[in-house]
């Protein structure tokens, strides 16, 4: 992961990497997220929708489970302070409206994620000689959780898993 993100040089699909890893959402779930679903006050990423980017339609999320507060540890806190001021820079930048979302492309649109993907499976495939996909980042998050002592249930709520049964597998 280290080095992932040390050679990563898309400023963006670095921290999004970075924000995936440390938050375990999944990207519709991120690509959904408004400026206030992300409480920087409360340390609290509230996940009440996901971003369907083959129909491009904000829906509910994948399980009632998945409805979901996420706390955010100092590193997550950090990340998501960065991505804010970037993504301010970058409307002041293009000269876009916003349109609420916390995280948003260029044009002021939901992030895509076809060209992150295949950004992130490039670039992995040239470090690790492995492709991995945006969600592999997803199941990082999750053995970093379980490596550092976290509960199997915890991480299970946080991923927003119905039961660690999933978790497990």
């Amino acid at each position: 992961l280290k080095t992932l993100l040390k050679n990563m040089n898309v400023p963006i699909w670095k921290m999004l990497t970075e924000f995936l890893v440390l938050s375990g959402l999944r990207f519709g779930e991120a690509a959904a997220l408004n400026r206030n679903d992300v409480d920087i006050e409360n340390r609290l990423i509230h996940i009440s929708k996901t971003y369907d980017t083959v129909n491009h339609v904000v829906s509910t999320p994948k399980t009632l489970c998945s409805c979901r507060d996420v706390y955010m540890q100092d590193e997550l806190l950090d990340i998501c302070r960065k991505l804010k001021v970037y993504m301010l820079k970058q409307r002041l930048e293009y000269g876009y409206r916003s349109s609420g979302l916390f995280l948003e492309s260029p044009d002021g649109d939901f992030i895509h994620y076809y060209t992150y993907n295949k950004y992130l499976k490039n670039v992995t495939r040239k470090l690790l000689d492995k492709e991995l996909t945006v969600h592999a980042l997803r199941h990082t998050h999750a053995s970093l959780l379980l490596e550092n002592g976290t509960p199997i249930d915890t991480i299970s709520r946080r991923l927003g898993h119905e039961d660690s049964k999933v978790t497990k597998e």
